[in-house]
């Protein structure tokens, strides 16, 4: 029994279709999973603890995600918006180097503060040290 040729030619064309098909799910389904493992508290490389906020947000005790390069300020624009107005609209930048964290104040008016002290260049942070942005003080640990 014999195919006749436009029925083989179907029988490939279909077979190429469901081969592209299934490349593109699985292709979309590798990217939905990179972007949402990016947003994954448990994949996070450190976290900010608020200690202290004299407004709603962000709340004392609030625990901020971190990324490897955190701008902070009160811009809604940075990654860590703080709506007090002794922050600066880009007051810093909070960044994991070699497995390190460096704050880096970008010029604000008030200061940025590590453990109480007034930073004037790039510092390396610990866990547990205290970081202090406008009248907000938060915590840097390790996850």
């Amino acid at each position: 029994m014999e195919l006749p040729f436009g029925v083989l030619l179907w029988g490939i064309r279909v077979a190429f279709l469901l081969l592209i098909y299934l490349f593109l799910i699985r292709a979309f389904g590798v990217l939905h999973g990179a972007l949402a493992g990016e947003r994954d508290p448990s994949r996070s490389l450190g976290v900010l603890v608020v200690e202290r906020s004299p407004s709603r947000t962000p709340r004392a005790g609030e625990r901020i995600t971190l990324r490897a390069t955190n701008a902070i300020g009160r811009d809604s624009g940075n990654d860590i918006p703080l709506p007090d107005e002794a922050a600066s609209a880009r007051h810093a930048v909070l960044e994991l180097r070699d497995g390190e964290w460096w704050i880096e104040d970008l010029g604000s008016t008030n200061g940025t503060l590590v453990n109480g002290v007034r930073i004037a260049k790039p510092e390396r942070v610990r866990a547990g040290d205290q970081l202090g942005i406008g009248r907000v003080t938060m915590r840097l640990e390790r996850v």
